[in-house]
């Protein structure tokens, strides 16, 4: 019998390819931008997502037994109250002496050992809030199936038929009414459903193995209570309390849906659900409220405001997706993916190489990634599932993890024109600034901020054990100073940046004064320290000094602490102290192997067999001058890109941990090797996207938003890359990319590149600048030819750059030629 129905399967899945090869034709047509889908989910994470940033929904998308997930971006659910950590800054000298004598595991396990943890202490869990179940009868055989995503509307679409004829499920989430909305339609009289709000979302997508880990079932059960699922003849209700809540969390969350049907009858069941019987559609409007006192209902509120709405699916698409459209709409790529565009994903996915980059799913991930960020961001930044979750124990906790996966999911923010975004992370971060002066203060005796490598509802740092140094990590302040910085770079908001950045700056400064103390050789010293998540040659802990990456964040931050303050007329008795401090930083080493050295000192060698690569900050978003002026720096960056490619991504079938090739390729960028960013490319594009357009953590396993922002950065940083004054095309412009179109990218220095085009080594590009100023136009060979219609042309300093004159607010038109 086995054999029987794996023969069948076999002969089921051959027909479908040979329907795909030569009919293409689906029972709904490719949006002009997004896609068609031909298998429901198997999975979760296989689900059609869509949301408004802060309610989002997932759907299974099978015709008969769907089931819709909802989430909410502060569902973060209440685990106890956080442990705050002791104070324990009188052993910072002690920590430091083992440090120094070489005994790293000692003082590893003696920072852990002074927080009274038993062990690694997750911050509290994103998870669901309940599931739409939809149960539907059919009458023959389920044919014709199909599922789409339009990227321009962030609707999803499901469609199939049976004997009666066509059946459609259609869903948004609206940024105008906040609610989400879903229509049922189907032949007169034909839609018999079984509709109800319920929690149990027992089929899991993938979880990283670990010891002890609890199921999702027991974990539900231990932190939800008192559930009920309600219904009337035109309403579902669902409402439930956290068992662990405790001050300052959310205690309950309310769910409820308005249920309007066309035709047919609505019966409410004694378990929770409607029965519709006979109906032509149902039109339903979902929304949850999660509530700070759980003896305060907000239902009746929810009730009104759903009902207050026009019953009309189209009027409220229209006016969501005038506002989603407007933010989605601001880039196009094209490198000429045509036709293959109205091809299935599964097709796609069957064209696409390693090797051989099908352009049509390279430009779909290009418009994913930017649509799963946008509809992930609301008043909180993407989390490491961005905003959807289908268990209750999700990977990591589902937190936000600062040391690699947040700056990598809002790496495309402001290159990609939607810096707005970025006020999210910014909010969020703001948010925990108490939990951060408390690290700072409690492990280090310092003033200032730490942020912790791990976060949800607070910004204690309790990420470690006695074999993860994550209480050693001290540059992740600094790097999101980094992005509060480069808002006011790219959008030239002075308000901004003397108001929310500049003071989220001095924080991070005054840390690093107390911190850092002078070594025998008179530089400064960062101890304890550790490179995230890696350990130096031969040792058997993460704990160590002088990092890299902790060097290079200070001095990114100080560096850009001056120029923002110089700019604003302030801190004048401060900017001689940091210029000391810049003057005093260990500079970059080159290990004997040709590479970049992870810890700069002599004592700690490079352990470069590690999926990260902390090592290459400075490149990821930046190009520092000692390394713009030094070739040999240069050429020790880029070799350690290699090398990790090698040593650790070739053949590496799990693929485990996606963003690492993302900061490869943005490092290749960077310098200018255009063939290792589409190798890099090659990686994600082949790997880590399933059919849904939804990015991975691991090779097409572990739902995961990270490249969802780091992919789009990686692309856009090789067609153009910009500092202040400076805008560089083609920086690394691989040999596959011989034509095409960008449309949209905003540079720093308030600059948007409306439309760049190329064909070989013929340019066009289209620039509007928001002030009056003269940039550095450079381009990566000799410019043997330009014209400007909007403004002046003066020579650069070499052949293969140009000053141009930009006039505030209009639009200036570049033809050139560069010698490619």
């Amino acid at each position: 019998m086995k054999k029987v129905k794996i023969l069948k399967s076999i002969v089921a899945a051959l027909a479908l390819t040979v329907m795909h090869t030569h009919a293409e034709t689906y029972a709904l047509p490719a949006p002009e931008r997004g896609f068609v889908s031909t298998q429901p989910a198997s999975n979760w994470e296989e689900n059609l997502i869509t949301g408004n940033g802060t309610l989002a929904i997932s759907a299974f998308s099978r015709p008969l037994d769907e089931r819709i997930i909802f989430n909410h971006e502060r569902l973060f659910m209440p685990m106890g109250a956080p442990h705050v950590p002791p104070d324990q800054s009188a052993h910072l000298p002690k920590i430091r002496q083992l440090i120094d004598a070489g005994k790293y595991k000692e003082a590893e396990e003696l920072q852990f050992e002074l927080t009274g943890q038993d062990g690694f202490v997750y911050p509290d869990y994103f998870v669901p809030a309940f599931d739409l179940w939809i149960r539907t009868a059919n009458q023959g055989k389920t044919r014709d199936y199909a599922r789409s995503v339009d990227f321009q509307t962030a609707e999803a679409v499901v469609r199939w038929s049976d004997d009666r004829g066509p059946f459609e499920r259609r869903m948004f989430v609206s940024r105008e009414d906040g609610i989400a909305v879903v229509k049922l339609t189907a032949p007169q009289g034909a839609l018999t459903t079984t509709l109800k709000l319920d929690p149990r979302t027992l089929e899991h997508g993938y979880v990283p193995e670990t010891n002890h880990r609890p199921s999702s079932d027991d974990v539900f059960a231990e932190h939800f209570g008192d559930l009920k699922s309600g219904s009337d003849t035109d309403s579902l209700t669902f409402s439930a309390r956290f068992l662990k809540a405790y001050p300052g969390s959310i205690q309950a969350l309310e769910g409820r849906a308005r249920v309007i049907t066309t035709g047919g009858t609505a019966t409410p069941t004694r378990d929770g659900a409607l029965f519709i019987r006979g109906a032509d559609s149902v039109l339903l409007f979902i929304d949850l409220r999660l509530l700070d006192d759980a003896d305060q209902s907000q239902d009746a509120e929810l009730k009104a405001a759903l009902a207050a709405l026009p019953a009309d699916y189209d009027t409220l698409l229209a006016r969501h997706a005038k506002l989603h459209g407007e933010l989605f709409n601001r880039m196009r790529l094209d490198l000429g993916g045509g036709d293959d565009h109205k091809k299935s994903t599964e097709r796609l996915m069957e064209l696409n190489e390693f090797g051989n980059i099908n352009k049509a799913w390279f430009e779909k991930q290009f418009d994913a990634g930017r649509y799963n960020i946008i509809c992930a961001t609301g008043e909180l930044p993407p989390n490491l599932q961005g905003v959807w979750g289908g268990h209750y124990v999700p990977a990591w906790a589902g937190d936000y993890t600062h040391n690699g996966n947040v700056p990598s999911a809002i790496a495309a923010n402001h290159m990609g024109n939607m810096p707005e975004l970025t006020l999210a992370y910014v909010d969020y971060i703001e948010s925990i600034i108490p939990g951060m002066e408390h690290n700072a203060q409690a492990y280090f005796d310092s003033r200032g901020i730490v942020l912790p490598s791990r976060s949800t509802t607070n910004g204690y740092n309790n990420a470690m054990s006695r074999n993860f140094a994550g209480g050693m990590w001290t540059a992740g302040a600094g790097w999101a100073a980094h992005f509060f910085y480069d808002y006011y770079a790219y959008t030239g908001d002075e308000e901004f940046l003397a108001e929310r950045a500049l003071p989220f700056m001095e924080k991070v400064a005054l840390f690093y004064e107390d911190f850092l103390y002078e070594g025998p050789d008179g530089n400064l010293i960062f101890s304890p320290s550790t490179s995230p998540e890696n350990w130096p040659e031969g040792s058997d802990s993460q704990a160590s000094y002088n990092s890299t990456m902790d060097i290079a964040v200070a001095k990114q931050l100080l560096r850009n602490l001056i120029s923002a303050s110089e700019k604003l007329g302030v801190n004048a008795e401060k900017l001689p102290v940091w210029q000391d401090m810049l003057s005093k930083m260990p500079e970059y080493s080159i290990a004997e192997n040709g590479i970049i050295k992870e810890w700069l000192t002599p004592r700690l060698g490079n352990n470069d067999a590690h999926r990260h690569s902390s090592q290459l900050y400075p490149l990821y978003d930046d190009f520092p001058p000692e390394i713009a002026e030094s070739p040999e720096l240069q050429l020790a960056f880029i070799k350690s890109v290699e090398d990790k490619l090698e040593r650790y991504w070739k053949d590496n079938e799990r693929g485990f941990m996606s963003f690492g090739i993302v900061q490869l390729g943005q490092v290749a960028a960077t310098l200018g090797y255009g063939e290792i960013v589409h190798h890099c490319l090659d990686h994600l594009v082949d790997g880590f996207w399933l059919n849904n357009l939804a990015s991975m953590h691991n090779r097409r396993i572990l739902f995961n938003m990270d490249i969802s922002g780091g992919q789009p950065s990686v692309i856009i940083k090789a067609l153009a890359d910009s500092y202040p004054g400076k805008v560089r095309l083609f920086p690394a412009l691989p040999k596959a990319w011989e034509t095409g179109t960008i449309e949209g990218i905003l540079c720093r220095g308030v600059i948007e590149i409306n439309r760049l085009h190329w064909n070989g080594g013929q340019v066009e590009v289209e620039l509007t600048s928001g002030r009056d100023q003269t940039i550095d136009l450079v381009l990566p060979a000799e410019i043997t030819e330009i014209n400007s219609r909007g403004a002046s042309i003066a020579d650069g300093t070499n052949a293969s750059e140009r000053k141009v004159t930009l006039p505030a607010g209009k639009t200036v038109t570049l033809t050139l030629a560069f010698a490619r």
